[in-house]
């Protein structure tokens, strides 16, 4: 099944399995493991995505996301005191007006991704568009409504969720997911042209070598490109 192709005058109810729920459940207490290392040294990261929204498949990513500048060192020195040693990290700039982002892969499926410059309302609800929730709502079993990249409504419901299209249904989304219409087409705009031309390269990528930090390699593109320095210092 093509996870990501675009649906269209799309509606259907879908009552999970017995074991639909426990692999909902596994997902979620990864995801809450990862939280938490960093919730007890006093920062606050959302997992966002389908493990937000609850419609999991066995691929599904777990995708934690922090919305503050923070030193990249930090988040480094928890990983490495809680065992994470082989992650792999690289720092990228979608396009030129985007913020700078690093990601962190800790496995295939499990990743954090780290703003290394102020991130703009917009990227922000982003988050909110797919679903966002952070360690107290994993706990309580909170799921939430998002938009997959199906351009997909997802309404959980107590026996599993709902899916609606959002296409024509836009006004109603936007309120659904509470993100501003301006956005929500947007985002459709992009995963519309993703889907006819497939995806684009990104504007920077540069990975952070085994023996780099993070630190010294943003200054050192920093030192090559004004629009990296200008982001970087803009208050």
């Amino acid at each position: 099944m093509n996870r990501e192709k675009i649906l269209r005058d799309h509606y259907e109810t879908i009552i999970y399995t017995k074991e639909d729920w426990t692999l909902l459940n596994h997902k979620r207490n990864s995801a809450i493991e990862l939280l938490e290392m960093f919730v007890k040294e006093g920062f606050s990261p959302y997992v966002h995505g389908s493990i937000a929204r609850g419609n999991v498949h066995k691929n599904s990513d777990i995708d934690i996301i922090f919305f503050h500048q923070l030193p990249s060192f930090q988040i480094e020195l928890i990983l490495d005191n809680n065992g994470y040693k082989n992650y792999f990290r690289e720092i990228i700039m979608a396009t030129p007006l985007d913020s700078i982002k690093l990601y962190i892969h800790l496995s295939e499926l499990e990743s954090i991704t780290l703003p290394l410059s102020k991130l703009k309302k917009k990227t922000i609800e982003f988050y909110d568009f797919g679903g966002k929730i952070n360690l107290n709502q994993l706990k309580s079993d909170m799921r939430i409504t998002g938009i997959d990249k199906r351009l997909i409504l997802i309404k959980p419901i107590p026996q599993g969720h709902e899916e609606i299209s959002i296409i024509g249904n836009e006004a109603r989304a936007a309120k659904e997911v509470g993100i501003s219409l301006d956005t929500l087409n947007e985002r459709k705009k992009v995963l519309l042209r993703r889907e006819k031309y497939g995806r684009t390269g990104v504007y920077l990528k540069r990975q952070v070598q085994i023996n780099e930090t993070t630190e010294e390699v943003l200054k050192e593109l920093a030192d090559k490109k004004s629009i990296i320095r200008k982001k970087l210092f803009k208050r």
